[in-house]
């Protein structure tokens, strides 16, 4: 039964392929492992896909202009930014500052309420839930590049407002139920390596 569902909607198969490889992928960036960036592209690319499916045009822009640059970017910045931890390397980890904080969430803010007006002007779906989603992941992801543990605070609100936005497919349902878990374990862990940095 499942698998005639799977064969009937091919989408599906790349769901379930993009909740893997983004469990994957978030899994290692918790841990600061570079490898995450090779699991990075095929969640992309995968991802990609589905939201186009869905109509998710934020979804489908985040991945074309944020994700996919994003894994290229990084790798190379992180390359530069390794540290041992217990025999392996892991990134070294940095603590936003106060100025930064508060530079992020009025950024966060405008280029929301920007992004909802466009968003309404070409049509998506869930354009207010799309635009949060969207900018939030755009600053998570600058701050991961970054290297600064901060991100992890971003990923889990965005995590839950993923949780809702995403409610009617399952496999990407549960891909951010797990990333809402992986997180918490995110902040936790870069917490130490941001300290072992230090």
């Amino acid at each position: 039964m499942v698998e005639r569902r799977f064969m009937q909607q091919p989408d599906s198969w790349l769901g379930m392929i993009a909740g893997i490889s983004g469990i994957i992928c978030v899994v290692l960036v918790s841990k600061g492992k570079m490898i995450n960036y090779l699991f990075g592209l095929i969640f992309a690319y995968s991802y990609f896909y589905v939201a186009w499916k869905a109509n998710f045009l934020g979804e489908m822009n985040t991945v074309l202009y944020v994700y996919l640059p994003s894994q290229f970017i990084g790798y190379f910045v992180w390359k530069e930014n390794m540290q041992k931890d217990g025999g392996s390397d892991v990134v070294k980890a940095k603590k936003l500052s106060a100025k930064g904080w508060g530079i992020l969430l009025v950024t966060l803010a405008v280029s929301t309420f920007v992004f909802v007006q466009a968003l309404r002007a070409a049509g998506g779906s869930s354009a207010g839930l799309d635009s949060m989603t969207t900018m939030i992941t755009v600053a998570a992801q600058l701050l991961m590049i970054l290297r600064y543990r901060e991100q992890w605070l971003l990923w889990i609100a965005l995590n839950i407002l993923s949780i809702i936005l995403w409610a009617e497919n399952p496999a990407i349902y549960l891909m951010y139920g797990a990333y809402l878990l992986n997180s918490s374990y995110g902040f936790y862990n870069w917490t130490k390596l941001q300290q072992n940095a230090a």
